[in-house]
């Protein structure tokens, strides 16, 4: 084969990246075929290649601690674009020790095979193996479009996304899988500003920083068994998105914990972490079933001088829960009366909200969520409460037979599309008709998020009071200790 012919089979093999059409939501600009948009959304300015100032290479992989991160699973059809210089390896050979792409590339899963085809360039390339492609200087870094953040919360965001770091690409049952291997900081770096707006107080994303720090030691190797990667990039995980939200803020509140972790008798906790409480705390075991773990007790998030002025009352009863969901409790995430940035306004609808459905609809929902047609809805009762109030079960009164709905995540789920934003609600129905039927029902709830460990609104507002970093993980996580990561 001549230098020609590996010239060009080297552009093609640097080029196993991923994007998936098929999960390409419908364009809104009805003019532009979808693929074309998102190409123009990749698309990177050319350079003039000896205008290009070469950074200082970066430290060696042997000499750093990386995370191995899902991007896609199990993918067919992907779009990938690379910025800055790269390596190339497959079988674990050096295929190419130096190589700059141009142009969008388009990887496709046929059998066992990945195929590449340059939509630029007109290039293609056909491989039985995995490729992965490594960055040589810190400014390089991949495209991978379209990656998912917040699915199955009600605010999914489906768009491309560059990440730093090393992009996988496995094939696996004539599917392809994409993996972000990334130094742990660098994830950090791309977890804070995806999970926490940048406009909070330093203190609490210093505290936010420390969690996603935390997760990557004590979530490896717990979840994900059976995939080529430790973590997912979505909130089964944390949400990760790479460099995209990236800033000032968030990078320095990484920089300043950096190596931090939270842990409990020398091992990483379960760092758990959740919009807004709306004014109490669950313990883990009323979410997930699990046994309870002694740092994620249940507790009112506000100051013990509040607990005993508000008299908040036994929450797992029905008229307290109702009392108390009526009212709007000064606690850390009620921002009503807080000096905090606008950036959180969000926030504020989550403290207390309503849902209403129409019975037909919710009627529709909740045989579409369980499978399950039970005619016309007569009642919905939550028959048990955690200590914070959450609904642990939930009865579905139907004309042709009832149903019993478990665990919270479950319920928020199959009672709602989207999902209700907590399990703290109770049921009211609206305009009975003759029969004793409800027209409307009304879900009233506080929160957002399943309400176990740190609040993030709560450690705003704490924050706002002038509490650091550790006096924010003290509450939420009582008895634990912040340790460097050499430490354990």
């Amino acid at each position: 084969m001549n230098r020609a012919h590996l010239s060009a089979v080297a552009t093609l093999v640097a080029i196993f990246m991923s994007f998936l059409s098929s999960c390409t939501p419908v364009s809104k600009e009805k003019s532009r075929p979808i693929q074309e948009i998102i190409i123009s959304e990749m698309r990177m300015e050319d350079t003039d290649e000896k205008e290009v100032t070469e950074p200082e290479p970066l430290i060696p992989p042997s000499l750093r601690t990386t995370v191995r991160v899902g991007i896609l699973d199990e993918e067919n059809d992907i779009l990938f674009s690379f910025s800055g210089f790269y390596s190339i390896h497959s079988r674990g050979r050096q295929i190419f020790s130096r190589k700059r792409s141009l142009g969008i590339w388009r990887v496709t899963a046929q059998g066992s095979a990945i195929v590449l085809d340059n939509t630029t360039t007109g290039e293609r390339f056909t491989t039985e193996d995995d490729v992965v492609f490594r960055p040589l200087y810190d400014d390089s870094f991949a495209t991978v479009g379209r990656a998912v953040s917040g699915q199955n919360t009600g605010w999914e965001n489906t768009r491309s996304r560059s990440y730093r770091g090393n992009i996988e690409f496995i094939s696996i049952s004539g599917r392809i899988t994409v993996v972000n291997d990334v130094d742990i900081e660098d994830y950090v770096y791309g977890v804070v500003p995806s999970e926490m707006p940048s406009g909070a107080p330093m203190e609490a994303l210093k505290a936010q920083a420390i969690l996603a720090r935390t997760n990557v030691f004590s979530k490896v190797g717990a979840k994900f068994r059976n995939k080529p990667y430790s973590l997912s990039s979505d909130v089964y995980s944390q949400v990760y998105t790479g460099i995209d939200h990236r800033n000032d803020r968030t990078d320095l509140a990484t920089d300043l914990t950096k190596g931090l972790i939270l842990t409990y008798d020398g091992r990483p906790a379960e760092a758990l972490f959740h919009s807004t409480c709306g004014g109490h705390t669950e313990g883990n075991d009323v979410i997930w079933g699990s046994s309870r773990l002694p740092y994620l007790q249940p507790k009112p998030c506000c100051s013990p001088e509040k607990i005993t002025a508000q008299n908040i009352g036994d929450l797992s009863r029905e008229a307290d829960f109702r009392r108390w969901i009526d009212s709007r409790p000064d606690s850390y995430c009620n921002l009503d009366n807080k000096n905090v940035s606008s950036h959180l306004d969000f926030a504020r609808k989550f403290y207390r909200w309503e849902v209403r459905h129409r019975r037909r609809d919710l009627e529709r929902i909740i045989r579409s969520t369980t499978g399950t047609d039970i005619g016309e809805i007569k009642d919905i009762i939550v028959t048990g409460r955690g200590t914070s109030g959450k609904a642990k079960a939930v009865r579905v009164e139907g004309s042709k037979r009832s149903i019993t709905i478990n665990r919270e995540l479950n319920i928020r789920r199959q009672l709602s599309r989207p999902p209700l934003y907590s399990g703290n609600f109770y049921v009211q129905k609206l305009n009975m008709d003759n029969r004793g039927y409800a027209e409307t029902f009304v879900f009233k709830g506080a929160g957002f998020g399943h309400g176990t460990g740190m609040c993030q609104v709560g450690a705003a507002g704490k924050a706002s009071m002038g509490k650091n970093f550790r006096e924010i993980i003290e509450f939420y996580f009582p008895g634990t200790k912040i340790m460097t990561v050499g430490e354990m």
